[in-house]
């Protein structure tokens, strides 16, 4: 904690001298952008249904999109696309996005605690896919901040945001 609280004076000490140096606004813009490393949080609580996914594991990934295009193209996918081409997209687009991954057993009690999540400055979106055996779309959009339960039922999962 200390060594975070160092760098973050060193960062607007930086800034600060950067400002006052008749420096452009963009260049001040990506000074700033760059000492901050999150725009808040995402606290995530997830309930499983002992009848999960057909009493399979779910797969459930979290994607902090950072580029508006390749949001466009992320939106338009199912769950299964995901999945299918997760490995290609990341290796193609490795800046567009960071993706939190995690996978859940039925009747396994997840950790009570919610799962806390750094969301990036410059993310545009959050999506969430899970990896179910049924037909469906099996995604939605997230809150970039705030608290979130996530309920993975036995065909498809919901979200609540509070």
């Amino acid at each position: 904690m200390r060594q975070q609280v160092c760098v973050l004076c060193l960062c607007l000490t930086l800034q600060l001298a950067l400002a006052g140096c008749g420096l452009s606004k963009g260049m001040v813009k990506r000074a700033t952008r760059v000492t901050r490393v999150s725009s808040g949080k995402l606290s995530l609580h997830v309930v499983i249904s002992d009848n999960a996914n057909e009493n399979s594991p779910v797969a459930v990934d979290v994607l902090f999109i950072k580029d508006k295009a390749f949001l466009k193209t992320v939106q338009a996918m199912s769950a299964s696309d995901w999945f299918m081409k997760k490995a290609q997209l990341q290796r193609q687009n490795p800046k567009a996005m960071k993706v939190e991954s995690w996978e859940w057993v039925p009747k396994q009690n997840p950790n009570p605690d919610p799962i806390e999540l750094l969301v990036p400055v410059d993310a545009q979106a959050a999506l969430l896919f899970a990896n179910y055996n049924s037909a469906g779309p099996h995604s939605a959009a997230l809150p970039t901040k705030g608290k979130v339960t996530i309920d993975l039922g036995d065909e498809d999962f919901t979200v609540e945001s509070k």
